[in-house]
């Protein structure tokens, strides 16, 4: 049973990665990183996977951001039971920190609240989605070289 999973999650892993971040950069409280090492174990290659990682978390990130776009403060409280004390914090971030604040959103609890602030606030969602992107990717690149080591990332 055990070898029927792992051979699933091989035939299927770097669609399978890309559906767990995706799944992980919105409100779904699962660990990409943990999956990431999985993957990697299983031998998936490791530029490949950090990519579709990188790919399905900013993907996910995206949703929260456009939540809060679409929406106002009050609503994405009420709807996320997000606390008062939270929700200070991330707009005092915000205003002075402006669109830099997307490249800590892989940080857990408070990264989806900062996309969905930053969307509630109309920041630019170029420089948002940018930022966003490189901060999970950097990240992504460092779980990655941590656990292969420099020649297994570049495959030398």
């Amino acid at each position: 049973m055990v070898d029927l999973i792992i051979d699933f999650f091989k035939d299927y892993g770097y669609l399978g990665m890309g559906v767990l971040a995706f799944l992980s950069g919105t409100v779904v409280p699962i660990t990409s990183e943990v999956l990431l090492v999985f993957f990697l174990k299983l031998g998936l290659n490791a530029i490949g996977i950090t990519l579709v990682a990188t790919l399905g978390n900013t993907l996910g990130g995206i949703t929260c951001f456009m939540i809060g776009y679409l929406t106002n403060k009050q609503h994405v409280q009420k709807l996320f039971k997000i606390p008062d004390k939270r929700m200070k914090r991330a707009d005092i971030m915000i205003q002075k920190y402006g669109y830099w604040t997307a490249g800590i959103s892989f940080v857990p609890l408070i990264g989806e609240t900062l996309l969905v602030m930053l969307g509630v606030m109309r920041v630019d969602k170029y420089k948002v989605i940018a930022v966003m992107a490189a901060g999970k990717f950097i990240r992504y690149v460092f779980i990655t070289i941590s656990y292969t080591g420099l020649s297994g990332y570049f495959g030398f």
